[in-house]
């Protein structure tokens, strides 16, 4: 079941009523989450080099940008990547390396589809079975997507994702916030990724929480919108984790007459993009999404539907291999 991040999550300050109920509830939650960091792995590679990317928020931190760009970066060392995936949403429970030929998001999620394109990924719940596959396989640099809670597969390195729009949204914890994690939880990571919007956006704000102690490397969404068919406006939908950011990015270019939103990784009916296609004939207008949202939507109605990407510049790329001890 996928849900809507709630629009509270994101407002400053926190409402009081809200405080009073959920305060206590995301107490506990921090509670068992700081438990849950502290149990120790299953599995430590003697084969491989991992490294944990994962973000302090529920969805929109940008980590899947993230983990495509440092699968790019780190080509140029002699080793070979592999994503690790646990394939959120799909529905088979067969350990796959991927194949976006004939594997749909059904078959291994949405995320580990797009990220096949960049290098290669296993999708498994259990990151050591999935490890030992890419092993097996000759990769000896293994990238774990969403990777810092689980408990399977001991990293050798881990690397917190920040995007600066979504920051720490209203700096509670689940469920009166978005935050799974706090830095008093991770103490052990070796650095954060902070991405920024854009190349000369300025980034005080989240800078000051975070801990000066923790090496930071910074990059910046380019978007791209090469794939964008020709139209006066645009009725813009998605089904991700922080939608305002894909809106508000897509609203710097286009005219947008409508934005509709739906869960996070929310698969798309037939029902549901007949009634988007009826929506923009209504405005006389184009359909956009994201490239992770037509992975969810029959490969039928590609064709009617426009697009944009991202990927992450970094600012410094020669301090990551070394942030990561490569």
């Amino acid at each position: 079941m996928f849900l809507k991040a709630p629009k509270f999550w994101y407002q400053i300050p926190v409402n009081e009523n809200l405080k009073k109920y959920l305060k206590p509830i995301s107490n506990i939650y921090k509670y068992f989450a700081k438990v849950n960091y502290s149990l120790p792995y299953r599995y430590k590679s003697s084969k491989s080099y991992v490294i944990a990317i994962g973000g302090v928020t529920i969805g929109g931190s940008g980590k899947t940008p993230v983990v495509a760009s440092l699968c790019e970066t780190l080509s140029t060392t002699d080793q070979k990547a592999a994503i690790l995936s646990r394939g959120y949403g799909r529905t088979s429970n067969k350990i796959l390396k991927v194949d976006n030929k004939i594997h749909t998001f059904k078959d291994v999620g949405d995320e580990p589809l797009l990220l096949s394109e960049y290098c290669d990924v296993f999708v498994s719940a259990d990151r050591r079975q999935s490890a030992i596959m890419a092993e097996e396989s000759g990769h000896t640099l293994l990238i774990l997507d969403d990777g810092l809670t689980q408990r399977d597969l001991q990293p050798d390195a881990k690397i917190v994702v920040i995007d600066s729009s979504q920051g720490f949204g209203n700096g509670e914890m689940l469920p009166l916030g978005p935050n799974r994690l706090s830095f008093d939880i991770l103490k052990d990571i070796n650095g954060i990724a902070l991405i920024k919007l854009s190349k000369y956006e300025s980034v005080h704000m989240i800078t000051d929480n975070i801990p000066k102690n923790i090496p930071l490397i910074v990059g910046y969404f380019e978007e791209d919108f090469s794939k964008v068919k020709e139209a006066s406006c645009f009725v813009a939908f998605c089904g991700i984790g922080y939608p305002q950011k894909f809106f508000n990015s897509l609203e710097k270019r286009l005219h947008i007459v409508e934005k509709i939103e739906f869960p996070d990784h929310h698969p798309f009916t037939d029902e549901e993009i007949v009634d988007l296609v009826d929506e923009v004939q209504r405005h006389g207008a184009g359909l956009i999404t994201t490239e992770k949202d037509l992975c969810r939507i029959p490969k039928r109605y590609h064709h009617l539907i426009s697009t944009t990407s991202i990927k992450v510049v970094w600012e410094n790329p020669m301090e990551i291999a070394g942030l990561l001890n490569l």
